[in-house]
């Protein structure tokens, strides 16, 4: 019989190891959305194109996709806790070069930087979502999940918002250097860390063809793998139009009538963090069925299409954010619960190379997504609002598409499941 999953609070209280990843892990997240805003409005200072975002949007989702195909690998070969200790301090060594651009010549080394960065945290996600099921209980496992993405959710509120005012009031600069201390300190925290991990057997040969068989075998073990390849597919579906609408948001953060862009900007990322605070803390408690939530993701990514179908007919002010979060609570409850799936019905050797094909899927159609949007805005004649349309109701009906392809292989591996304890 399956203990009752823990609170919040008990859970940090009890399990001292997830505390000190927590504590940890919120520092480097917070000073992260802080120089988040200031990246965009340096690249909007350096160029004033719409296109320049875009593309900055892009290169970020791209670089931290590409690298999956071997993150993963290095996750389940290496020591975790010390793949996201080096991922951390590498991070706050590149923060601290955004620091010497000052003109526009230097618009290359923003896109550089960026990319560098995205390789870092392209290192440091795999083994953190791999890293989960080793340091909590069972019973601790959704609820630690949920608290994950209910921080960063809160720390992208938080960061956008103060980031928006601090950056408004006193430039860019602030915000790189406390993103560069903040990643010190979170490496500092894990470092003192005891993570188990059950590591995979190392194949013979070099580390180039070793490394490149345990890719090929990671990807051969999800697609021979019909519960893990139908659920991998979960964020991506979100992806598919909500990177560009999350591109675009930036955008319309411009257009509500703040004064200065980056309290635009500011707000409107904190609404979408509050938005996926509430969604996972709305799957820990009221989607307490686990057999309902294969279907329940797709439900979901059609309500965030919903969410932002308001927003693109309505008149544009400070309420947008209202619908941002609406939206982003329903994604943010699919993230969860896609994630908790995903760890439960995977094995410790091979769960890194899962979660960086997650992620690997999730980071390309993301890119794709605010790549066609950021193209559509330059190079036609459709405006921001009707794009903004377009996208929202093409969220709705993928969530849709999602549910009808997923449900038949979910039917099968449920009756299997009953099945299976009923014999025993």
């Amino acid at each position: 019989m399956q203990e009752q999953e823990v609170g919040f609070i008990e859970l940090l209280r009890v399990n001292s190891t997830f505390r000190k990843y927590w504590v940890g892990n919120t520092i480097s997240m917070l000073g992260e959305w802080f120089n988040t805003v200031a990246l965009f409005v340096l690249i909007d200072q350096l160029t004033g194109s719409e296109l320049a975002l875009g593309l900055l949007f892009v290169l970020r989702m791209f670089s931290l996709a590409f690298p999956q195909v071997f993150t993963g690998m290095l996750a389940d070969r290496f020591s975790r806790k010390w793949l996201m200790v080096g991922a951390n301090f590498a991070s706050a060594i590149a923060v601290a070069g955004f620091l010497l651009i000052d003109s526009k010549a230097d618009v290359w080394l923003v896109y550089f930087l960026s990319a560098l960065l995205m390789l870092f945290h392209a290192i440091y996600l795999p083994a953190e979502n791999a890293t989960m099921p080793n340091i909590t209980k069972p019973n601790e496992l959704l609820t630690a999940n949920a608290m994950n993405s209910a921080t960063w959710s809160a720390s992208l509120a938080i960061g956008s918002a103060v980031g928006g005012a601090v950056v408004a009031s006193h430039g860019v600069q602030i915000a790189f250097i406390v993103n560069s201390i903040a990643f010190i300190v979170a490496g500092l925290i894990i470092a003192s860390m005891n993570i188990p991990q059950q590591k995979v057997k190392t194949p013979e040969g070099n580390f180039i063809a070793s490394s490149l068989s345990q890719v090929k075998e990671g990807f051969r073990i999800i697609i021979r793998t019909p519960r893990i390849s139908r659920i991998i597919t979960a964020k991506a579906a979100w992806g598919l139009f909500g990177g560009g609408l999350v591109y675009m948001l930036i955008l319309v953060g411009a257009d509500i009538g703040l004064g200065e862009v980056a309290a635009g900007i500011g707000l409107l990322f904190a609404a979408r963090g509050v938005g996926t605070g509430l969604g996972p803390i709305l799957a820990r408690y009221a989607f307490t069925n686990r057999e309902n939530w294969p279907l329940l993701i797709g439900r979901l990514i059609s309500v965030c299409g919903i969410g932002y179908i308001a927003m693109g007919w309505l008149s544009w002010g400070w309420w947008v954010a209202l619908f941002v979060v609406f939206s982003h609570a329903a994604s943010g409850a699919n993230w969860v619960i896609s994630t908790v799936l995903l760890q439960e019905r995977s094995e410790d050797e091979w769960r890194g190379r899962m979660f960086s094909t997650d992620f690997l899927l999730l980071t390309m159609v993301n890119g794709i997504s605010t790549l066609a949007a950021s193209l559509i805005l330059e190079y036609t004649d459709i405006g921001l609002r009707e794009l903004v349309q377009i996208f929202a109701v093409g969220q709705l009906l993928s969530g849709i598409l999602w549910v009808v392809l997923i449900a038949p292989g979910e039917k099968k591996y449920l009756a299997m499941k009953r099945e299976e304890e009923a014999q025993n």
